[in-house]
């Protein structure tokens, strides 16, 4: 009986530290805003993209561009890269006097 002793407390604790970990990344995954940002990439990875919309605007504010549909979006070096609904990718190039504006839809 003693030797099942050890053995049920280290299941016991093994399963209390497993409950603990799996608590913490749920709240870690739905409190923090670094949580909702990595789910909300894994749900654009795992889905080809998220509903959302495209604007580009001139420096004077004037929209010169709109483009709404499911897609991935990745920004680098002044670009904003994605792929439509048509697989067909897509770049966006900007300067000093654009802005572009990505929106998530619900």
């Amino acid at each position: 009986m003693r030797k099942y002793k050890g053995l049920i407390v280290t299941g016991i604790v093994c399963v209390v530290i497993l409950f603990g970990i799996g608590g913490c990344t749920y709240w870690w995954l739905n409190s923090t805003a670094s949580g909702v940002r990595t789910v909300k990439n894994f749900q654009s990875e795992t889905s080809n993209g998220i509903e959302r919309e495209i604007r580009v605007y001139n420096a004077d504010g004037k929209q010169i561009m709109y483009e709404k549909g499911k897609f991935d979006v990745s920004h680098k070096n002044r670009s904003i890269q994605y792929v439509d609904q048509s697989n067909r990718k897509h770049n966006i190039y900007f300067g000093d006097n654009a802005s572009v504006v990505v929106n998530e839809l619900k």
